[in-house]
C-alpha cells in the first residue's frame, strides 16, 4: 500500500487512498464506483510508472492492497456516509461555517493517519526489495518532480498564477454547485491574491526528504532494523517541515477554510440543491460499497 512520492508534499500524499478517493470523486468528477473499484489496478500502475517491478514485488503489492482495502471498506466507508450525511444535514440547516470545515478536515486527516499506520508494514518490506536499478529508476523520478516544481518558481508572472489558481477553484466548486454568481468569484480571487506562495519550501524540503529516503535505502541490505526505523520516520506528516514553511500550510488552510465558508454562505437555493444532491449521492454510493453490507447480508443468509 505504498505510494512513492514525487514532490514535495510527501508525507501528506502517503495518504494516498484519501487522496485518490476524494480528488478524483471531488476533483475530476468520477464516479465513486468506478475509482474505488478501480483503486488497485490505478495504484499499482501509478507505481510501476516510477519503478518498473518485478513479478515478485507486483503481487506484494497486489495481495497488500487487497487486505487494506478489505480492511478499508470495512472500517472507513461507512464513516465516510456518516460524515456526508451530517455534513449534508449541517448544510440544510445554514451551519456549514469555518468551524465546521475545520472539523471535517480534522476527520479527514484522521482517517489519513490511520491509513498511514496500516500502510507502513509493506512499504518497509517493497523498499528494502528494490535493486540498484529500480533505486536509480526512482531518483530519476525524482529528478523530473524537483524540475517541474522549478519551473513553477520560475513563472513570470504572479498575476497569471493567482488567475490560474482562482481558475482552478471556481471549476472545482462548479462540479457541486453549478455556476458561481459574480461575489461568490470574487471571494475566490480575494483566496487566490492571499495565498502565501509554498513551492520554494517545498522544493527545499524535497531535496531533504529525499536525501533522507537515499540513507534509508543505503542500509536497507546491511542494517533492516535502521532501514525500517528510517523509512517509517518519512511517513510522518510535517516532519522536517521549516517554520517558514508550517507557517505558510496553516495560513493557507485557515484562509482556504474561510474562503470556502464564505463562498457557502453566498449561496443561493439552486446551488444548495444541486451541492445536497450531490452529497446524498456519495453517500449512498459509500454505503452500497461497503463491505459491512456484504457481512450483514451473509449474516442474515446464513440465518
Amino acid at each position: 500500500m505504498i505510494r512513492f512520492i514525487n514532490h514535495a508534499k510527501y508525507a501528506a500524499q502517503f495518504k494516498w487512498l484519501i487522496a485518490m478517493m476524494f480528488m478524483v470523486l471531488f476533483l475530476s468528477g468520477c464516479t465513486v464506483q468506478l475509482a474505488y473499484n478501480n483503486l488497485d489496478r490505478l495504484v499499482l500502475r501509478w507505481i510501476d510508472q516510477k519503478v518498473e517491478l518485478n513479478a515478485d514485488q507486483s503481487r506484494l503489492v497486489r495481495e497488500a492492497l487487497n487486505e487494506n482495502l478489505d480492511w478499508h471498506c470495512r472500517e472507513h466507508l461507512p464513516q465516510y456516509v456518516g460524515l456526508l450525511e451530517s455534513l449534508n444535514t449541517d448544510l440544510q440547516d445554514g451551519q456549514v461555517d469555518k468551524e465546521r470545515l475545520y472539523e471535517l478536515g480534522d476527520q479527514i486527516a484522521a482517517f489519513g493517519r490511520e491509513l498511514i499506520e496500516v500502510s507502513v508494514p509493506i512499504a518497509v518490506q517493497l523498499m528494502a526489495s528494490l535493486s540498484d536499478d529500480q533505486v536509480q529508476q526512482l531518483s530519476e523520478s525524482f529528478e523530473q518532480s524537483n524540475q517541474d516544481l522549478i519551473d513553477r518558481l520560475s513563472e513570470p508572472d504572479q498575476a497569471d498564477v493567482q488567475a490560474e489558481r482562482a481558475d482552478r477553484m471556481e471549476q472545482r466548486l462548479k462540479r457541486f454547485m453549478g455556476r458561481l454568481t459574480d461575489d461568490q468569484r470574487t471571494r475566490i480571487d480575494e483566496w487566490a491574491s492571499a495565498y502565501q506562495e509554498t513551492e520554494g519550501h517545498q522544493l527545499a524540503y524535497a531535496y531533504q526528504w529525499q536525501a533522507a529516503l537515499g540513507d534509508a535505502l543505503d542500509v536497507r541490505d546491511d542494517n533492516p532494523q535502521l532501514f525500517a526505523e528510517r523509512i517509517e520516520i518519512l511517513f510522518d506528516a510535517g516532519r522536517g517541515w521549516d517554520d517558514g514553511y508550517r507557517s505558510a500550510v496553516e495560513f493557507n488552510q485557515a484562509l482556504s477554510w474561510a474562503m470556502l465558508s464564505d463562498v457557502l454562505a453566498l449561496s443561493n437555493d439552486r446551488q444548495r440543491q444541486r451541492l445536497s444532491r450531490k452529497l446524498r449521492s456519495y453517500a449512498g454510493d459509500f454505503d452500497a460499497l461497503s463491505c459491512q453490507n456484504d457481512t450483514q447480508l451473509a449474516l442474515a443468509d446464513g440465518a
